[in-house]
């Protein structure tokens, strides 16, 4: 077959005009043929390019195991193998590229954003960039966000909530924006009138649901260890932490047969201790004018603590948020509560001045202040509250005297001001509180004696003095200060005896 191939193109039968095959077939300029030539005649083939017809049209020599011959032209036509390993080349370096270019863009798109906090604590948070920012800020919101929803639902919310939210709620990803945008889309509460979901805006308990959707938002809800019930289809009364039963709320809402009080209202927010709840205190909290217990402790809340509810949650009675990030001051709105009876916010970072507001709770009962970064002095009329029982400020940068003013009717079970730089005496009067179980004043700048009033407590159980600059002796006799003692530090002192 090869040799007659051949033959064909040394000019016997096929010329470059229109005429006849040697078979008998009709052959024009424009034809093409193709064939298979023997492998083992092409292996004594060695020479490369296109194949070459000379002037008679006779073939020169093949390089190829299949031509195609196309007038007066020869081409190559590459064998499988030949492709094959060009295509898989090829494929190998789109892949190679691809894979460049993803990692490339993983790098790019995973953007780290690490918060360390003090006490060996450390939180990590990967924030998703999806865009990549503009070289000038875009201009001020508009009345209404440029990629809010289309419902005019959501337009009526924004309208609605500006008084409380203002231009929060036009602030794309804001936690009062995407409340909103729940609110408007996703609420799965049931609505009656409607047959359909979500709260009319007009209905009693809208503005409630909004601040607690809010409040979930601002704390990063999704990533509580129990957030049971939140922007879920129930009432807000039934969300975990705000179900449940504390001292002047004992359903999580006020409910009609406590007589007192606004119907189906939030009355406690008690999150518990390590829930990991991490944001700032929305100041639209103080909506919730039937707070009477509220609680996020060992967690990562931080900012300042909004002045608004100090004016507006008169009925509150504790407040714990110890071990938490917050700084400034305790808010001076709390002025003459009466209600507010226990106030955890030690191990914070607090940095004011002490805050005096506290001597105008008739009422407090427990004050724990420790651990934070408090100044100033403490206020002498602290003693005129006649109900507290402890009283700890331990390891702030407090200065002055301690107070003296106290009295029979003081209920003042634990005094501790540890780790501070309280100077001067002792206060005598401190022996009138019959009831002193524990008394702390490590490592401060004390002077003088033990007063000998001291010694006639009788329910004094922990002393810790040292680390002053205190001196004299100690009774040398049997004294009631002796009876119930079990703990006594006085080491670091000019004592003797």
């Amino acid at each position: 077959e090869l040799e007659q191939e051949r033959n064909m193109g040394n000019g016997h039968d096929v010329n470059n005009g229109d005429g006849e095959g040697q078979y008998g077939e009709t052959v024009t300029a424009d034809a093409t043929y193709t064939f298979e030539a023997d492998t083992e005649i092409m292996a004594e083939i060695n020479q490369e390019g296109l194949v070459q017809v000379d002037e008679a049209g006779g073939i020169q020599a093949f390089v190829a195991e299949t031509i195609a011959i196309d007038g007066d032209a020869v081409g190559i036509i590459k064998s499988d193998a030949e492709v094959e390993t060009e295509e898989k080349k090829k494929y190998t370096k789109y892949f190679c590229g691809a894979v460049v270019v993803i990692v490339v863009v993983i790098i790019a798109v995973a953007v780290p954003v690490t918060l360390k906090v003090a006490k060996g604590r450390q939180r990590t948070i990967v924030r998703e960039i999806t865009n990549d920012p503009t070289q000038v800020p875009s201009d001020m919101p508009s009345d209404v966000p440029s990629s809010m929803p289309s419902s005019v639902r959501f337009t009526e919310i924004v309208r609605k909530l500006t008084y409380l939210s203002g231009d929060a709620l036009k602030v794309q990803g804001s936690p009062q924006y995407r409340a909103a945008m729940w609110m408007a889309d996703d609420d799965p509460i049931k609505n009656i009138g409607s047959r359909g979901t979500g709260l009319d805006l007009d209905d009693n308990g809208f503005e409630q649901r909004y601040v607690m959707a809010l409040f979930y938002y601002a704390m990063d809800g999704n990533l509580w260890k129990e957030n049971s019930g939140w922007l879920g289809e129930d009432s807000v009364c039934e969300w975990f932490g705000v179900k449940g039963s504390s001292d002047g709320c004992l359903t999580g809402c006020v409910v009609k047969s406590d007589n007192m009080g606004d119907y189906d209202k939030v009355c406690r927010i008690a999150m518990g201790k390590e829930n990991n709840l991490f944001g700032q205190l929305p100041s639209e909290l103080s909506t919730l004018t039937e707070m009477r217990w509220f609680e996020i402790q060992r967690d990562y809340v931080f900012g300042t603590i909004p002045k608004s509810i100090g004016t507006s949650w008169t009925k509150v009675h504790t407040i714990l948020l110890g071990d938490n990030f917050l700084y400034g001051g305790f808010p001076e709105t709390f002025e003459n509560n009466n209600i507010l009876g226990t106030i955890f916010i030690d191990q914070n970072k607090f940095n004011s001045t002490f805050p005096n507001v506290v001597a105008t709770m008739k009422n407090l009962e427990w004050l724990d202040a420790a651990e934070n970064q408090f100044s100033g002095t403490m206020p002498p009329t602290i003693t005129d509250l006649k109900s507290l029982r402890i009283l700890n400020v331990n390891n702030n940068s407090m200065t002055g005297y301690l107070p003296d003013s106290w009295d029979e009717n003081n209920l003042i079970e634990d005094f501790e001001v540890e780790d501070n730089n309280f100077k001067g005496k002792l206060p005598p009067s401190l022996a009138k509180a019959r009831f002193l179980k524990d008394f702390r004043a490590s490592r401060n700048q004390l002077s003088g004696e033990i007063p000998e009033e001291y010694y006639e407590w009788e329910n004094l159980e922990e002393l810790y003095l040292d680390g002053n600059d205190m001196v004299g002796e100690l009774p040398q006799s049997a004294v009631p200060f002796y009876s119930g003692l079990q703990e006594l530090s006085i080491h670091s002192n000019g004592f003797s005896g």
